[in-house]
């Protein structure tokens, strides 16, 4: 009741502050000049799915959503692995929720300043490190610091993937690219229903699901790392450069050869 009552005090007041500078009429201005028009080439959909640096970084992003997903459907079981009470997760709920609530405006700024492919290989480190905590301890309060721990991971994953995809593959069809990533994400978060289910009922603890998931987050981190000098835009061919380029050199013999007759002639 106490949180409701917060939440119903401080949401108007944030969201305030954070539409108050935005105009509905206000659009990016476009760039006049040619040469920035062609410098990033935008992708579409298919040459995304075509590219193999989309596949090396999928697991690793899918990561996010697949375990918390997967904790969350089954905290029932986790809280009598750990014999927690009751309610132990849903308390740790308002330690996670707040974590990533303050992830995002920290990790806006730190994606301003770093941008998002500087940041990536981070991402799902705090999920690692809680997954950690839930393998070695048992105290209930431990509770707190894993799902605080996961709220990290969750406030940086929604920012670092909506710019991330920008940063690599441009912004004219961004829409149909986070299409894709986000249809992705949803499967992932059914598959991890099944998966957790299937674990579970082949005897697994929590302890050796936690154990399983570090290791896929420890794989897809390696293979991120391998890539990790791939995830830049890329180029187009600078044809505008290159015939402004040529029309100046051009220019400038035409003028050095005009003046060299000018004086021959006097």
């Amino acid at each position: 009741m106490q949180i409701g009552i917060l939440v119903l005090i401080f949401l108007p007041f944030f969201s305030y502050i954070t539409v108050r500078d935005i105009e509905f009429s206000s659009r990016e201005k476009e760039e006049t000049h040619k040469t920035d028009l062609v410098l990033i080439k935008s992708w579409t959909r298919k040459e995304v799915i075509k590219d193999i640096k989309f596949y090396s970084v999928l697991p690793f992003v899918l990561a996010c959503p697949f375990i918390i997903t997967g904790i969350v459907i089954n905290q029932t079981f986790i809280i009598e692995s750990k014999n927690w009470g009751e309610y132990t997760i849903a308390q740790a709920f308002m330690f996670y929720s707040s974590l990533t609530v303050l992830t995002l405006f920290i990790s806006g700024f730190l994606v301003d300043k770093f941008t998002s492919r500087r940041i990536l290989p981070y991402l799902n480190l705090p999920m690692l490190a809680g997954l950690i905590v839930l393998i070695f301890f048992d105290h209930s309060y431990s509770a707190f610091f894993f799902m605080s721990l996961l709220g990290i991971t969750n406030g940086l994953a929604n920012v670092l993937m909506s710019s991330f995809w920008a940063e690599i593959y441009g912004v004219n069809y961004l829409g149909s690219i986070k299409a894709l990533t986000g249809s992705l994400m949803v499967f992932s978060t059914a598959l991890a229903t099944v998966t957790f289910g299937f674990l579970i009922d082949l005897g697994y603890s929590i302890e050796g699901i936690a154990i399983i998931c570090s290791i896929y987050i420890l794989i897809s981190l390696f293979i991120v790392l391998i890539f990790r000098n791939s995830y830049r835009p890329v180029l187009q061919k600078k044809t505008w450069f290159y015939l402004e380029f040529s029309l100046i050199v051009l220019n400038s013999y035409g003028t050095y050869y005009s003046r060299r007759l000018f004086s021959a002639n006097w």
